[in-house]
């Protein structure tokens, strides 16, 4: 069994990470070009740069950690299996990859740790302001030292939502109504997406097509902000087993609760 560690510590952990990740991406933006996966989604060097720079940072820390990562490890040795530690860290180096190989200084670097399956802190750096957004469970969230509550805005037509691409699934028939009744907003970062619900600048995120390292520490920061982050039918994301996670999409739709509630029956239609 693990030991237990102070939520508070583990966010703290969490913040350096992001920062290492956020300064490492930093130095390569907009000298690195866009590569394909095998799964064809984009990848740079800049992605293996600031995940093997976080990494290598963790494993000091916390070298009987596990972790699961968007990108190829190099080191495997350095971190335990998912399946030997109760402490398992979630790690985006980029996500905006896209953004990031145009250009685009809109990205994140997101951290966050899961203890038996469920989120306990986590932290994004956001590269378009430069703040680092935290949280831990039972502690609350918050944009650098400033906290963060979600408001129960009226629902109208400035109601700010943002969205996936749809790419890879269809929009559901909910998504399209949304057009005519809010703004939508596709910034291209899922996790930033989701951690702007936290701080107000947008005041709902759905996505379908998102992974386990999108949302770990946004979902988190959402939730410990007072608002919601579900899947598409209102189930509980969490826990989840990390040994087991294959990749698969993990749909979200994160706001206040009154909004939550409106978009969530939309959703269910």
């Amino acid at each position: 069994m693990s030991v237990l560690i102070d939520p508070a510590a583990l966010r703290q952990t969490a913040c350096e990470l992001a920062k290492i990740g956020g300064v490492a991406a930093r130095r390569l933006f907009g000298k690195v070009s866009v590569a394909r996966k095998a799964d064809n989604s984009p990848v740079t060097e800049a992605d293996h740069v600031t995940q093997d720079a976080i990494l290598r940072a963790l494993a000091k820390r916390y070298p009987l950690h596990a972790i699961v990562v968007e990108e190829t490890v190099a080191k495997p040795e350095r971190h335990v299996e998912a399946r030997a530690s109760d402490y398992c860290w979630v790690i985006d180096p980029i996500d905006g990859t896209r953004n990031f190989g145009r250009g685009v200084r809109i990205y994140a670097t997101s951290v966050a740790v899961l203890h038996r399956g469920r989120p306990v802190a986590g932290a994004i750096y956001d590269a378009t302001s430069e703040s680092v957004y935290s949280a831990a469970v039972g502690l609350g969230a918050r944009r650098d030292e400033t906290p963060l509550i979600v408001q129960d805005r009226a629902i109208d037509r400035e109601t700010a939502v943002a969205i996936g691409s749809f790419r890879r699934h269809p929009a559901p028939a909910a998504v399209r109504g949304w057009m005519d009744q809010y703004l939508l907003r596709n910034q291209g970062s899922t996790s930033l997406h989701i951690a702007w619900v936290a701080s107000g600048l947008v005041d709902a995120a759905y996505a379908n097509d998102c992974k386990l390292w999108d949302i770990a520490a946004a979902a988190l920061l959402v939730e410990e902000a007072g608002g919601l982050a579900t899947g598409p039918g209102g189930e509980a994301i969490w826990p989840i087993d990390p040994a087991a996670y294959n990749g698969v999409d993990m749909p979200v739709l994160a706001a206040a609760p009154t909004l939550h509630r409106r978009l969530l029956a939309d959703l269910r239609a």
